[in-house]
């Protein structure tokens, strides 16, 4: 499964902005994940990690909305670490798919290819030092 490095201020709401396409708020129940995949943390530089499932597809949810990751997709556009071009393809491609499954990790923008790294590329930069705290 691939890593997608993403500003440690982000992360979260990126993750469970996602998680929202699959399962709306409103839906939720209070019984369910709030995040789509699991984060790591880089011990020295404090950045963050989403470990994207690369073979998944999730069904995306026929109620889903996208606001909140539109919202979440502005900031990086904002920051200037997406082109508005991609948020735009981004969002529309996704909730044109409500009902149907996809991978997750075929919408990384093209401004974000270098930040997406192998389980060996996350070892050799010192992602997991002790391998018994591996998540």
């Amino acid at each position: 499964m691939p890593y997608v490095l993403v500003n440690p201020a982000h992360a979260e709401q990126l993750n469970r902005s996602i998680m929202r396409l699959l399962r709306p708020e409103h839906l939720r129940g209070g019984y369910t994940t709030d995040l789509y995949c699991s984060m790591v943390t880089h011990p020295d530089t404090g950045y963050m990690a989403l470990n994207l499932p690369d073979e998944e597809t999730v069904p995306i949810h026929i109620e889903a909305k996208g606001e909140e990751l539109a919202a979440m997709l502005q900031i990086f556009v904002d920051d200037e670490a997406m082109t508005q071009e991609e948020m735009d393809g981004i969002t529309t491609a996704l909730l044109g798919l409500g009902g149907e499954s996809v991978a997750i990790i075929d919408f990384i923008p093209a401004s974000w290819q270098e930040f997406v790294l192998t389980r060996a590329e996350m070892e050799a930069d010192g992602w997991f030092p002790d391998p018994e705290l591996e998540p």
